[in-house]
Order: C-alpha cells, then sequence, then structure tokens
C-alpha cells in the first residue's frame, strides 16, 4: 500500500510539473522579446525617403511651401523631421516630378506657378481622360453614378448663397472633383496611366490652392452635373464633349481668363 501511495504521490508531482503555462502567459513570453527588438530597430531609409516624399506634398498641399520658394536642404529637413540623406533621395523623385527645382548653388525652389505649367498640365489631363471617359461610359454602374451626382449636388449646396470658400469646403469640392476625374482615368485599367495620372494631379491640386479658381468651384461642380447627365444617358459623344468643356474651362479658370 505505502508503495502505491508512493507510485500515486509521485504520478500526481509529475502531472504538476508538466501542466501547461497559460496561453497569455506563452504569448507574453514569447512576443515581449520580439516587440522590444523592433521598438529599437531603426526605420530603414528606403522607408524614410517615402516618408520624406509624402510630408513633402502634405506640406505643399498645407501651403506651408509656396510654388517659387526657395529652402535649403537643412531646412527642409527640420520641416519634414526627416534625416539628410532620405531627404535627398525624395528630392529626386520630386525633381523628376517637376514639383520642385535643384539649383546648384541656391537650394531647393518648389515648382512655380506658370503659364507652361498650367497648360502642360491641362493638356495632359484632357489627352489621357477624354480618352478614358468613352470606355468609363459603358463600365460604370447607375449606382456609381448616383453616387456621384449626390456627392456633387452635396457640395453644390453646401456653396449656394456664399462669396467665399472657406479651406474644409474647399477640400470637400477637391475630394469630389478628383473621385470623379479618377473614377474616368481607372475604367481604363492601366497602372502606368494611373500612376501618371495622380502625378498630373498633384500640379492640378497645387495650382487651385494657389491660383484663382477656388471662387468658380460652383461653375465647376455644374460642369460635373452636365458630365454626369451625359454618363447617365450611355452618351459616350456628349459626355466627353461635356468633360472636355468643363477641362478647358478648368485651366482658363487657373489662368484667371
Amino acid at each position: 500500500m505505502s508503495a502505491m501511495r508512493g507510485r500515486n504521490a509521485s504520478m500526481q508531482s509529475t502531472h504538476v510539473e508538466q501542466r501547461p503555462r497559460h496561453p497569455l502567459t506563452v504569448r507574453r513570453l514569447a512576443t515581449t522579446p520580439l516587440i522590444r527588438q523592433d521598438m529599437k530597430r531603426p526605420k530603414p531609409k528606403s522607408l524614410l525617403r517615402e516618408v520624406a516624399y509624402e510630408r513633402f506634398k502634405a506640406e505643399l498641399f498645407k501651403r506651408n511651401l509656396v510654388p517659387g520658394q526657395f529652402v535649403s536642404q537643412v531646412e527642409l529637413c527640420t520641416l519634414l523631421d526627416v534625416p539628410l540623406g532620405p531627404t535627398r533621395e525624395a528630392l529626386k523623385r520630386l525633381e523628376a516630378e517637376s514639383l520642385v527645382k535643384l539649383i546648384p548653388q541656391r537650394g531647393i525652389q518648389i515648382a512655380d506657378i506658370g503659364v507652361t505649367l498650367i497648360h502642360e498640365a491641362f493638356e495632359f489631363r484632357t489627352v489621357l481622360e477624354l480618352a478614358a471617359i468613352r470606355r468609363f461610359v459603358h463600365t460604370v454602374d447607375d449606382a456609381g453614378l448616383d453616387e456621384l451626382e449626390r456627392a456633387t449636388t452635396a457640395v453644390q449646396q453646401r456653396m449656394a448663397g456664399r462669396s467665399d470658400v472657406d479651406p474644409r469646403l474647399l477640400d470637400a469640392a477637391l475630394q469630389v472633383d478628383w473621385g470623379m476625374h479618377n473614377l474616368i482615368v481607372e475604367a481604363v485599367g492601366n497602372r502606368i496611366m494611373m500612376s501618371a495620372h495622380q502625378q498630373n494631379f498633384d500640379k492640378i491640386k497645387m495650382i487651385r490652392l494657389h491660383g484663382r479658381s477656388p471662387r468658380y468651384l460652383p461653375l465647376a461642380m455644374e460642369e460635373h452635373l452636365a458630365v454626369i447627365a451625359a454618363l447617365k444617358a450611355r452618351d459616350a459623344d456628349r459626355a466627353a464633349a461635356a468633360l472636355e468643356h468643363h477641362l478647358q474651362c478648368a485651366e482658363r479658370r487657373a489662368l484667371g481668363l
């Protein structure tokens, strides 16, 4: 009997010793050191380059960087809160996209808004979108067009009776505008065209934010509604004509004509 009690006690002792840890405890023990190591790990230069690129555009669109302005690399690093190396890498991309000029002995010049930039940006946009809308008219569904119409009408109603356009309303109008034009180009299904369209829209947005066009937004919304009406009628020729008229008017407004 004493031998059996000894064996039972031994088995109970063994069972207690082999009891698994609580899952949460195991998880904490397994992951905590990894999290701490990851937190100490510096961000790769490629990631910081993207951070610098996106922050530059954010500052540009917040009007903290002004077209034609000169800044030094040190000033830009301070503004973006990114080290010099990744900032220089981002500047190469921004120069390729014509958002800045790197001028020896003078520094970095933010792209200036002139007649040439405005004309070239709108000319490129017209060629791209007129080709795309003829496909879009056959691919967009009624629900999508209804949503575009509601969003456009909502912005139009907010503008009614106002003599000025505050930043929030301007941002809402730009989002509606970009939403329609982006959908039109997406219909082509060409990623290279989409990327080029996005880069060009950065210039259009800069032109609008620093130009005279905001007060003409009610007219732009009216032109959008004309395009949407043609799309709802599934009339490709009418939709293309309405879009071309809208883009021509937008260019004239940007030029202050």
